[in-house]
């Protein structure tokens, strides 16, 4: 295959990429946005078959597609990139042409650069992440719950007790709410038995691919069952 259509090809399949991921971060910032639910067994809104989860899937497989094509780029045009690399390091000095080795050590010292950058972000983020209460945690629009609704003097609650489950509440908060131990929850739903109590439903439903309608069925069963 000519290098021209090679690149040609390896450039066109770059749009591509970047249109999906366009067209999809649209879809999911503008047509189902944070609480519309859907998507991988839970309930909400879909289109064309898939919810705003599936959707957010489709756009980070999007990425992680452009960023192999990036670096096929790179890989084709690696003697300029060298030779720019060269000249932005070594600025107003970098008069006349390096040689081969010099030049491949400063395009190799630039992505080394790159790769410092993004893997200091990535670390950066995952030591600064914190967990809080907001909408996409829940899997469906509920009314808020008031504390003297919540439980009892004995802290059950008073309504219906399966309906006031929802995926913005812990493990912990599920058993304060319904009397259902954390451990039988964890056993019904697969969960591993190092999950934290302090872990949120939404979160958790999503990594092991349960609904709340499936959470509310555990507390009924068990609710209904007499105390022995």
């Amino acid at each position: 295959m000519r290098r021209n259509t090679l690149n040609y090809l390896v450039d066109f399949a770059t749009l591509l990429a970047i249109l999906v991921m366009v067209a999809t971060g649209l879809v999911i910032r503008f047509v189902l946005p944070p609480g519309t639910g859907g998507g991988r067994g839970g309930r909400g809104f879909v289109l064309w078959g898939l919810g705003r989860h599936d959707w957010g899937d489709v756009h980070f497989w999007a990425s992680v597609v452009l960023g192999v094509l990036l670096v096929v780029h790179v890989a084709l045009h690696w003697s300029w990139v060298c030779t720019v690399s060269y000249r932005l390091l070594r600025g107003a000095e970098a008069a006349g042409s390096p040689s081969p080795a010099k030049r491949n050590a400063y395009g190799v010292a630039f992505l080394v650069i790159l790769i410092v950058i993004f893997g200091g972000f990535t670390w950066y983020a995952g030591t600064t992440v914190r967990e809080v209460a907001s909408s996409e945690d829940v899997e469906e629009h509920v009314r808020p719950i008031d504390s003297d609704h919540l439980q009892d003097e004995r802290g059950r609650d008073r309504g219906g007790g399966h309906s006031l489950v929802q995926g913005s509440m812990t493990l912990a908060e599920v058993e304060a709410a319904t009397g259902v131990p954390v451990a039988i929850l964890k056993s019904e739903l697969g969960l591993p038995e190092n999950v934290a109590d302090g872990e949120r439903l939404g979160r958790l439903g999503r990594q092991y691919d349960f609904d709340m309608d499936e959470v509310r069925d555990i507390v009924t069963k068990h609710r209904s069952r007499p105390a022995r």
